[in-house]
């Protein structure tokens, strides 16, 4: 195919992605957290007040002040337009940074960045967290990019062998000291990312420290403050206190190892899968070992910053599904970069057969570009059945809100809703694992009670509600 009409592909391509999550993001209302940090920052009376803001949340809650930051300003703006705008570009500029990360690929490569796209569309297990949940995407979202870019614009300038400026001394800083600060487990998965390079540098140069630039060093200090005043936050220990677990000591650790091994075979499966199939597929076909190893090195070394991000979580009480975010970003680099080196590269074995124009080779073209279709088509599909969901459930929950603040001005402080139809719960609404309870005392209720200023809220089933 002509490199122009290649290139007219691959930006279309870019722009469907951005305009498939902005239309979702549009279609996701404020919800649970949104709704909690929204109150707090209406309080605020200037858009400085948010750093006393954030300083107090640092002091008695989290660490996560770059994702919370961010989080604040787009509630401040009172519009969520804004956010899901910003949004939709922050998962573009993601899944072109991780396109970035893959090392065989072609000049505007549509099948490894439709495969890019794919993966984040399906193979997030946690997509409604992390990505449409307007307090989940920053979280996930907004910090995985800013891991993934400092990760990506580290590793391009040590292949480049970059010289120092100072401009470049700056720029390290401020990128790894953000990517430091965003996620515990993901940015620390950054330092290994970076460490990892460091290591492999220093064996090439044969064990000799003279590649190491003053943009590296600062780019690494950056990252360990950032890192540093993350974990070191009050907050974090306080949580950590009143944190409830069955098991304590050695027995505590072993749950917790235990329970991070079953989410990663309940929810990533199938990436361990691929990433294991494919080595094994690139040895066998490889001329030799030494081609093997060199071929899939940064595919091998993206699979372990995966697993020791994922098994980090070893050092916390609890672990939801979308805490493995910035894990999975890695190991779907991992396994692309393995498609990438079977789709385009020539490690094989040197057979007629296996180069270009041969019967292997057209097989294997084949399959990939099958695999590619056969699942955009599923995604379509998928895309439109979902989308009218997140349209009848964005509907319910307008005409709710807007019923319990009628109520809330005839004077009721007792308010009963019916909660979501449960016919049009999908991956991609975080909105059921947020609804309101049947119970008062529920601490989602509790939190919308003081939101609508109201004694008492609870919810019956749809079934049961009569009245609109």
């Amino acid at each position: 195919m002509p490199e122009k009409k290649n290139k007219r592909l691959f930006i279309g391509l870019v722009i469907t992605a951005f305009l498939m999550i902005a239309v979702y993001e549009f279609l996701t209302p404020n919800m649970s957290d949104d709704i909690i940090y929204g109150d707090t920052v209406a309080k605020a009376g200037n858009f400085f007040d948010l750093f006393s803001q954030e300083y107090e949340h640092y002091m008695n809650h989290s660490g996560r002040s770059v994702a919370h930051f961010i989080l604040r300003v787009f509630l401040f703006m009172k519009t969520k337009s804004v956010f899901n705008v910003v949004a939709a570009a922050v998962f573009t500029v993601l899944s072109l940074l991780m396109y970035e990360n893959i090392d065989h690929k072609r000049k505007y490569d549509i099948r490894l960045y439709g495969l890019v796209l794919l993966f984040l569309w399906f193979l997030d297990p946690a997509m409604s967290n992390t990505v449409f949940w307007e307090t989940g995407a920053c979280n996930y979202l907004f910090t995985g990019t800013i891991a993934i870019a400092y990760c990506t614009y580290f590793r391009r300038h040590m292949r480049l062998e970059s010289g120092n400026s100072l401009s470049l001394m700056i720029k390290m800083f401020v990128l790894g000291l953000l990517a430091g600060w965003c996620n515990e487990n993901t940015s620390g998965g950054v330092i290994l990312f970076c460490l990892i390079l460091f290591v492999d540098k220093w064996l090439a140069n044969g064990k000799k420290c003279g590649f190491v630039k003053p943009w590296m060093i600062t780019g690494f200090i950056g990252n360990l403050i950032g890192f540093a005043v993350m974990i070191l936050s009050p907050g974090n220990f306080g949580r950590a206190e009143v944190a409830e677990e069955e098991h304590t000591g050695l027995l505590a650790i072993m749950a917790r190892f235990l329970k991070i091994v079953i989410n990663i075979r309940d929810n990533y499966f199938i990436l361990v899968a691929a990433f294991v199939v494919l080595l094994i597929f690139i040895y066998y076909m490889s001329a030799d070992k030494k081609k093997f190893l060199e071929t899939t090195k940064y595919m091998r070394m993206l699979g372990f910053v995966a697993l020791m991000t994922a098994f980090s979580l070893i050092a916390v009480p609890s672990s939801q599904i979308r805490t493995y975010y910035g894990a999975s970003l890695f190991l779907m680099m991992a396994v692309l970069n393995g498609i990438g080196i079977v789709a385009n590269t020539h490690v094989m074995s040197g057979s007629a057969s296996d180069r270009e124009g041969g019967l292997s080779y057209t097989m294997l073209q084949t399959a990939v570009t099958s695999l590619v279709a056969v699942w955009a088509i599923v995604l379509a599909f998928t895309y439109i059945e979902q989308g009218a969901n997140l349209a009848r459930i964005k509907r319910e929950m307008d005409e709710r809100d807007a019923y319990v603040w009628q109520q809330v001005e005839a004077g009721e402080v007792e308010i009963c809703v019916p909660r979501l139809r449960p016919q049009w719960e999908n991956r991609f609404s975080f909105a059921y694992d947020s609804d309101i309870s049947d119970d008062c005392d529920y601490w989602i209720n509790l939190f919308y009670t003081e939101h609508y200023g109201i004694e008492c809220f609870w919810s019956v089933d749809r079934e049961e509600w009569t009245a609109y």
